[in-house]
């Protein structure tokens, strides 16, 4: 790769858009200081990411801009382009040619683009980074660098031979891996905090599941007789409300009967109050007309008395203007004989002033004649004057390019054989470049076909890996469900076994006597504990038996009296108990065959052998049917005591009775199935255990085969960057030679190209003697020739006179002016008089109009007065029919009015007893609002303890209150009268639920809730601890790398810089020296030095041009070791003299071969080595201009033939 461009707009001194062109090899750019050629430094640096002012010379992005000048307006952006040739594709992107741009803006902004798309900052850092250009401290080298080498620290001088070894990547990446592993001891920290947290919940969590579980069982039992309580209250609600509906309708009709009688009335006062309004509006019309009239009156005659006087005063003005018309003809005569006069007057000064103004002509014709004559020998003369000048310039133009010419053709020839000589050498070195190309390239074949098959064998590996962790993931997250699984089943088992030995749910009495089984014998617990009866089959049997699920089976009947007696001593409730000497099963019922059925209950129920008495007793005569129309058919075929139930809990009678509906999901099959689920645990408890052990031992047997495959994998890497190390090697040296040979096929090109060049320039160079010599010739024998016309012509132009005629013009033009200004007086007289004149005519015109207008006005009035005065009369007319109509209708509103009076007093009369029955009607409405009042408490307080319920209204009522939402919601059942001892056992159970607290409803789906979350967590600070590790082990990984690497560059530029050091100096030896070799990864580097002739001594103590030479040394080997695609020089050599100058140029033009070198500088010696040179100087408005220059002897020469002398100007 090589740097082939360099765009600026508006970057500092850069104003204009400048380009630099730059070539392999060296480029020189020089210029006086202040003319900005750092600037150039800068603008690199900055297009490659530098963030730092400071380092580019500035304090903010408004420094980057051109500020302007006096002669040049600021600009408003900065830009600046590195156009780079990526064909070897040393830059990781696909593209032959890369172009990096950087735009900043007077507000701060800045803006980045990728072959003029636009990216962010971190895109190219990212792709320099690839590179080794994004950091690189000496891609631009300046001064301040060279002193930093020797003034820095010894561990600050680490930095350079890090980048130098390209370990800088890897750092970035331990860096990142640092803060991955930071971020994952955090992660785990919060997790095992969190775990630590949760913990404490999880265990008050499960006490709270526990409480809200027996809770809920009393909470059942309760709901059961309440819903048969407010069953009663609502139909007591409903009946009062019911008659308090009828009264309340009684007295809504009798406020009907008055509003309508009130009504009929307003309706005769409205058609009243209607005519009268009638009649009014008609008779403010008929007032409103006669104002309209007398107003009309008035106006009329006050229009006479105004048009009477004002005919009178017209009259007057007519005889006034009539005489002011005869003065003004008068004085229009007089104007037109003064008119007369001023004509003649103006004719005789006009007549004057021609016969001068001939004589003024005469005059000035003879005046031009003789000056064209002198103008015409003067131009001569310049003509004459200026041919000399101009061929003694050419002829001098023509010997000093003759000179010139000759010098040229000397320089031709030695440049030529220069260039023969430099061809063949090039040449040479192509072929053997040539010839160990391509040995790399049969290198390159066999190493890639080496890493096809390492990369293959990885890939397969990597892959393993991933099934691997995939399959740990599905088994993880098996066992986490397999152990969940376990836990809850564990603890729903412990929690029923507590229910279960507590006795909750129980009536009071069994739970006492169960309590004291001990030191009651006999006693072999609840039928619903000493049954088995299949999940299908719970609801059915548990409506089959009702009460019965808590009697007590007992052996005997001693037992049976020595509980109740233990009851009835402590008041601790009461109990059935079915001594299992005495019970006595009535005869089975025989049950027929008819589709539907499922069985006799007893037979569907599974129990010891000693119990089959209470079995038969209970259930023997109890049929199960799959539905209600099976249990009505059985009905029919079935004669004496009995009961049929079927699955969904029907029960059919044997007295015809039939109790259905729907039952509370939580309440069905409660208690037979809490103990069949208690007898079932144990087994799923065991299977449960037995899957999590199996599911442990297949992720034990995956973690031990990936660790088994990460260690081959970690062998397969080791081995893929070792082989990846040379391969980059090998590569580096392709990509180095190939640049060698195409530098020098380059340079033989252009040597060649030089060469044609010189001798199309040499036969020019013939060509243009040959005709500089005959031009020479000629224009000598013309500057004779023109020498002499040059005296002919001043002789006749000295002999012309022109004083007379000068004379004689100034006289005639005299007598002309005076003439001129009497004939403009007597214009001037005329044109008054004519003015006056028309005047005079105008008024005379505009008195006439104005007395024809007049007497027609006085017309006009005439006639106006004249209808005015009818008018008038018809006025008068008009006002004697109204007052006839309004006098009869005045008198009717009177009577109208006395008539209103009457109806308003039989409407308040009404109003009364309106009011009385309206205030009868409140007290009903009231009243029967304060029953559907209490209905509504009623119903809420029923919402609140059922939630939402359906609530039947009585026969013959209208559903009040209620919710149609049919079988979504259960029934409130309809009941007449209240059993006996209800509400004692519903205080009971309220006591019992006040005692046991408040608990947390939703504790057991929380408990379910956090055990998961307690699980999961458990897990990923499992994952997290891994995680870490692998982090810890990549983090070692990367040091290792580092140490070898760092290591090998130390080594490789301590050698560099030792024959550096001795090549530069002419003598004397300096070495590099690790001032912590035992610890490679934070050791600095500290230089030892020894000029020729002198002892080994501190650097401080070396003069400016050693401390410099010395600096040169190390940076050329690092760049050596490491060298860059470009590298930029910024007056690197200034503390140099003329001899270290020239081991400067020596070792640069050596480092050329592999490094393309941008060379900032004033000295001669190092301008001399470069290829390509680039002149900066600052104009008028500064701005910085730059030029091409060439090298002519011992000056640089410009483009317009301009040279300087560098040993001067340096």
């Amino acid at each position: 790769m090589r740097l082939k461009r360099l765009e600026l707009q508006g970057y500092k001194t850069f104003a204009a858009r400048t380009e630099f062109l730059f070539d392999s090899g060296i480029t020189a750019i020089v210029g006086p200081n202040g003319s900005g050629k750092s600037n150039i430094a800068d603008a690199i640096r900055w297009v490659l990411g530098e963030q730092s002012y400071r380092t580019l010379r500035g304090k903010r992005t408004e420094d980057m801009i051109f500020s302007g000048s006096a002669q040049r307006a600021r600009a408003g952006m900065a830009s600046a382009s590195l156009v780079l040739d990526n064909a070897d594709g040393w830059l990781p992107i696909e593209f032959a040619e890369v172009v990096i741009t950087r735009r900043a803006y007077r507000s701060g902004e800045n803006e980045y683009l990728l072959n003029h798309s636009r990216v962010r900052l971190r895109d190219i850092t990212n792709l320099l980074a690839k590179s080794g250009l994004a950091r690189r401290t000496y891609t631009v080298i300046g001064q301040g660098l060279v002193d930093a080498v020797l003034s820095l620290r010894p561990d600050a001088r680490r930095e350079l031979f890090e980048e130098a070894s390209g370990i800088t990547l890897y750092q970035s990446r331990r860096s990142e891996a640092l803060a991955r592993l930071e971020e994952t001891r955090a992660n785990l920290l919060r997790v095992n905090d969190i775990i630590n947290e949760i913990a404490p919940r999880l265990r008050r969590l499960e006490r709270e599941a526990e409480r809200a579980e027996r809770r809920a069982m009393v909470q059942q039992q309760l709901d059961g007789l309440l819903r048969t309580w407010y069953g009663y209250r609502w139909r007591q609600a409903q009946l009062q409300l019911h008659r308090s509906r009828d009264a309340l309708a009684r007295r809504e009709t009798s406020v009907a009967q008055r509003r309508q009688a009130l009504e009929e009335l307003d309706a005769r006062a409205a058609a009243l109050r209607a005519r009268q309004a009638r009649l009014r509006e008609q008779l403010g019309d008929w007032h409103r007309q006669s104002a309209q009239l007398h107003r009309e009156m008035e106006a009329v005659q006050r229009r006479l008395a105004v048009w009477r006087e004002r005919s009178r005063l017209l009259a007057r003005q007519g005889d006034e203007w009539q005489a002011e018309q005869t003065e003004l003809l008068a004085q229009v005569q007089a104007a037109a004989e003064r008119v007369s006069a001023a004509e003649e007057e103006v004719a005789a000064a006009q007549a004057a002033l021609r016969e001068r103004e001939s004589r003024v002509a005469q005059a000035e014709a003879a005046l031009a004649e003789h000056e064209a004559r002198r103008a015409e020998l003067a131009q001569r003369l310049a003509q004459a004057q200026a041919d000399l000048l101009a061929r003694t310039t050419q002829a001098a133009d023509r010997r000093n390019r003759l000179a010139q010419l000759a010098e040229r053709r000397a320089a031709l020839a030695q440049e030529r054989a220069e260039h023969e000589t430099a061809i063949a050498e090039q040449q040479a070195q192509a072929e053997s470049l040539r010839a160990r190309l391509a040995e790399l390239a049969d290198r390159q074949a066999q190493w890639e076909a080496e890493r096809d098959a390492l990369e293959e064998r990885i890939a397969r590996l990597t892959a393993d890996l991933d099934r691997n962790r995939a399959h740990q993931a599905d088994l993880s997250e098996q066992l986490a469900q397999a152990r969940q699984e376990a836990e809850r089943l564990q603890t729903r088992y412990e929690l029923l076994s507590r229910l279960r030995a507590e006795g909750e749910g129980l009536y009071a009495g069994v739970r006492a006597v169960l309590q004291a089984s001990r030191a009651l014998p006999g006693v072999l617990g609840p039928v619903a504990q000493l049954l088995h009866v299949p999940a299908e089959y719970e609801t059915a049997i548990e409506v089959a038996l009702g009460g019965h699920l808590q009697d007590l089976v007992v052996e005997s009947w001693p037992d049976a009296e020595r509980a109740i007696a233990y009851l009835r001593e402590g008041r601790r409730g009461r109990a059935t108990f079915l001594p299992l000497d005495t019970v006595r099963p009535r005869r089975r019922l025989d049950a027929p065959r008819e589709p539907g059925l499922v069985g006799v209950a007893a037979d569907l129920v599974e129990a010891e052998a000693r119990l089959a008495p209470v079995v038969e007793m209970l259930l023997g005569r109890t049929l199960v049917a799959r539905d209600l129309k099976a249990a009505r058919r059985l009905f029919d075929r079935l004669h004496g005591g009995f009961q049929i139930v079927t699955l969904a809990g029907e029960v059919l009678r044997s007295s015809g009775s039939v109790t259905g509906g729907r039952r509370r999901e939580r309440a069905q099959g409660r208690m037979l199935a809490r103990e069949r689920e208690w007898r079932e645990l144990p087994a799923q408890i065991e299977a449960a255990q037995g899957r999590r052990a199996q599911v442990e031992g297949a992720l034990a047997g995956a973690r031990q085969a990936e660790t088994q495959a990460r260690e081959r994998l970690a062998d397969l890497e080791k081995r893929r960057r070792a082989h990846r190390t040379a391969g980059e090697a090998l590569q580096t040296q392709r990509r180095e030679m190939q640049r060698d040979l195409d530098r020098v096929e380059q340079q033989r090109l252009l040597l060649q190209e030089r060469l044609a060049r010189l001798d199309r320039e040499a036969a020019r160079l013939d060509e243009t003697e040959a005709a500089l010599q005959a031009d020479l010739a000629q224009l000598t024998a013309g500057q004779e020739e023109a020498e002499k016309r040059q005296a002919a012509l001043q002789a006749e132009l000295d002999g012309l006179p022109g004083e007379a005629l000068y004379r004689r013009l100034s006289e005639a033009r005299t007598a002309a002016a005076v003439a001129q200004g009497a004939w403009q007086h007597r214009r001037a007289a005329l044109a008054e008089a004519q003015e006056q004149l028309a005047r005079l005519r105008e008024q005379a015109a505009a008195k006439e109009q104005r007395i024809a207008q007049l007497a027609a006005e006085r017309a006009d009035l005439a006639r106006r007065i004249e209808e005015q005065s009818a008018q008038e009369a018809a006025v008068r007319e008009q006002l004697a029919a109204l007052t006839a109509q309004i006098e009869p209708a005045e008198a009717e509103l009177s009577r109208l009015e006395a008539e209103r009076e009457a109806l308003d007093a039989e409407e308040e009369a009404l109003r009364v007893r309106l009011r009385q029955a309206e205030n009868r009607h409140a007290q009903a409405l009231l009243a029967h609002s304060r029953r559907q009042d209490r209905l509504e408490r009623l119903r809420r307080q029923i919402m609140d303890d059922f939630g939402l319920v359906e609530m039947e209204p009585v026969e013959g009522m209208p559903e009040q209150g209620l919710l149609p939402l049919g079988e979504m919601v259960s029934a409130l059942p309809v009941v007449e009268t209240l059993p006996e001892g209800l509400e004692e056992e519903v205080h009971r159970l309220k006591a019992q639920l006040r005692r046991m607290g408040s608990v947390n409803p939703n504790a057991p789906q929380e408990y379910a809730e956090v055990l998961d979350r307690h699980t999961f967590l458990s897990t990923q600070a499992a994952d997290l601890e891994e995680a870490a590790g692998g982090l810890r082990r990549v983090i070692a990984e990367l040091d290792e790398v580092m140490r070898r690497e760092f290591q090998a560059t130390f080594r490789a530029v301590a050698a560099r810089f030792k024959a550096n050091f001795s090549e530069l100096f002419g003598g004397g030896t300096a070495r590099l020296v690790l001032t912590e070799p035992e610890d490679i990864g934070q050791t600095g580097v500290e230089i030892v030095a020894r000029p020729p002739g002198k002892r080994p001594q501190a650097l401080a103590l070396l003069s400016g041009g050693e401390r410099a030479l010395t600096a040169v040394a190390l940076i050329f080997a690092i760049l050596e070791v490491s060298p860059p695609p470009f590298c930029i020089l910024d007056e690197v050599d200034a503390m140099l003299d003329e001899a270290n100058v020239r081991r400067f140029r020596r070792a640069l033009e050596t480092l050329a071969k592999k490094t393309q070198f941008i060379v900032i500088t004033h000295n001669r010696g190092t301008i001399q080595a470069a290829d390509t040179i680039y002149g900066v100087s600052m104009g008028d408005d500064s701005v910085s201009q730059v030029v091409s220059l060439r090298w002519e002897g011992d000056r640089i020469a410009a483009p317009d033939g301009s040279t300087v002398d560098v040993a001067k100007a340096g």
